[in-house]
């Protein structure tokens, strides 16, 4: 059975207990971590990185909305699921407004244990689902890569063998030879921006803002420096990577050595792990 780490925010210290022992008694295979000071929550949400979050609504100097504008602002945990949990926000029009904050359930208070265990599970289905599209997402933005990688061979065997046609042509005939250097320029510098344009398409899609994110915070990443690190975020190595850019494995290695300290995280720092922050 997988194990999901479940974060609760609350102020009140038995509604925390009450909360515990509900997950502790229904679901054994939660790992709960906790806190009744709304303020260390981003930290500690950041340093955990559980599946899911549920947030008091009305705790003091910061209210479950604000913790859910914070959470959401922030690359780690914007993309966490969380139940907001109230005693006095009840109505319908409460609902619309935690939901457009970025709940993506609501439950009220006192806490029942069957709601509170169904809402639970059916958001952390919902995480899990997520998860398994972005990773199939993932797996197809790779393989056309690779395809990217095939294509890209068989086009510049094409223009190899257009080059050497110019070698056949007679010597008089010079204008043939200048519009077939210039039909295999045109020809490379298409399969060039094609490629990229196809590759860079699709992952957006997928990884929405990716770049965005990147460059707020390392504005000196360059473009092939943010192509290097689509290609870790996809988790592919570097054999394959260099494939994809048409060089060596050990440039490739060079590469990334300088991205890390582009990016400043040591080599003991998993590099994808890190990128999928963003």
């Amino acid at each position: 059975m997988e194990r999901y780490k479940v974060f609760i925010i609350d102020d009140n210290v038995d509604n925390l207990k009450t909360f515990i022992n509900i997950f502790e008694h229904h679901c054994p295979q939660y790992d709960i971590f906790q806190t009744n000071n709304p303020k260390n929550a981003i930290e500690i949400a950041s340093k955990v990185n559980p599946q899911l979050i549920v947030t008091d609504w009305d705790m003091p100097n910061i209210s479950g909305i604000e913790v859910i504008h914070q959470l959401k602002s922030q690359n780690e945990t914007k993309n966490i699921p969380i139940i907001m949990a109230t005693g006095v926000h009840i109505t319908s029009d409460d609902l619309k407004v935690a939901l457009e904050a970025g709940a993506i359930d609501f439950i009220r208070k006192p806490i029942d244990p069957i709601e509170l265990v169904a809402r639970t599970h059916s958001a952390l289905m919902v995480f899990q689902y997520q998860k398994q599209v972005i990773e199939t997402k993932d797996q197809e933005l790779t393989e056309s890569s690779l395809y990217l990688v095939k294509s890209h061979k068989f086009n510049l065997d094409m223009t190899k063998r257009l080059d050497e046609l110019t070698g056949i042509i007679d010597s008089d005939t010079n204008k043939t030879k200048i519009e077939l250097r210039n039909i295999i320029k045109t020809f490379n510098l298409r399969i060039k921006e094609d490629g990229w344009y196809r590759f860079d398409l699709s992952f957006d899609k997928v990884h929405k803002d990716f770049n965005r994110n990147l460059l707020e915070k390392y504005g000196e990443l360059t473009s092939t420096d943010l192509k290097l690190c689509a290609f870790i975020r996809l988790g592919m190595n570097n054999k394959d990577i260099a494939s994809v850019l048409n060089q060596n494995p050990d440039s490739v290695k060079v590469s990334r050595s300088r991205l890390r300290k582009k990016l400043a995280i040591d080599q003991a720092q998993n590099l994808e792990a890190f990128l999928a922050k963003y």
